[in-house]
């Protein structure tokens, strides 16, 4: 094999065939710029949105009238559950506690000097292991429970918690089709400049079958024109990304007072995304370049 002659041979191609080959390569570039985007949004949304399930607790009001018995046995059923990972962690919060919570949470405390008692239960906070799970610990507790308040045993923000779940899974599904979507359509009209190239070089590949070159001898230049494009767009979709973040999402991260915009996050870092985004652009021509060939490279 001589890498040079390969080299040459397909960059002499990719000139001949200019215009198709730079609408491959655009084909490329918003593909990977899209999946770069996608990677970079989900693992963000994907940390916030873990970050906010965490603090999803479930919260079991106990009864004023509940005797210490009563209340032992809700703790006992607790500490069951945190024995075999149901729970993560629980803790008893007093009605001295429920109230001094109180206090910290008002701009004005003062108006709770108004209340001739304390109308706050006790109550346990519940973080379960999984907060998609958190109905499982409800449901083995159960509402019914006799420490528990009859008028509102529970609370848990079942709301939120199915808010937060079905963003994460919406920019997952989403997001991953858009990247298959175009990844199908580089990988088509990559296929389509290398099926052209054939053609414009037929009578070329049927010489050099005659004076005995092998398959993969003919194949190489193609492959090769193929990864060419592929890592053409690839590394201008990098530089578009680092654009953006630094044009764009980055002054409007620093000016944001919005916690969650703020949340630190597991980001993956530029250099790795850049890595994969270069990778996934040569595969994108190799297999483009692949698939012609193996259709219609008749050799």
């Amino acid at each position: 094999m001589q890498p040079r002659f390969f080299i040459a041979e397909a960059l002499r191609s990719v000139r001949s065939n200019l215009a198709l080959a730079g609408a491959a390569t655009v084909t490329v570039l918003i593909a990977v710029f899209v999946m770069g985007a996608f990677i970079s949004s989900f693992l963000y949304v994907q940390s916030a949105v873990d970050s906010q399930k965490e603090k999803i607790d479930v919260s079991f009001w106990i009864s004023d009238a509940a005797t210490v018995d009563q209340v032992n046995g809700l703790q006992t059923q607790l500490e069951a559950l945190e024995a075999d990972g149901t729970v993560e962690s629980f803790t008893y919060v007093s009605k001295d506690d429920a109230l001094a919570k109180m206090r910290e949470r008002l701009r004005d405390p003062s108006i709770l000097d108004e209340l001739t008692s304390n109308p706050f239960p006790a109550s346990y906070e519940v973080k379960p292991s999984d907060p998609e799970q958190s109905q499982l610990v409800i449901d083995a507790v159960g509402e019914d429970h006799p420490a528990l308040d009859p008028d509102q045993p529970v609370s848990f923000g079942q709301e939120t918690a199915d808010r937060l779940i079905s963003i994460a899974n919406f920019v997952k599904w989403s997001g991953l089709g858009l990247v298959i979507v175009l990844g199908l359509a580089s990988i088509l009209l990559i296929g389509n400049t290398i099926r052209l190239s054939i053609f414009a070089r037929r009578r070329e590949v049927e010489v050099m079958k005659l004076v005995g070159a092998t398959n993969w001898f003919i194949r190489w230049p193609f492959v090769i024109e193929g990864v060419i494009c592929g890592l053409i767009g690839a590394l201008l979709s990098i530089g578009l990304l680092y654009a953006t973040w630094k044009g764009v999402v980055a002054p409007f991260v620093d000016r944001s007072d919005s916690e969650l915009t703020r949340e630190e996050s597991g980001t993956i870092g530029f250099f790795w995304l850049s890595l994969i985004l270069v990778a996934a652009g040569a595969l994108l021509g190799a297999v483009g370049s692949g698939i012609t060939l193996r259709r219609f490279l008749k050799v």
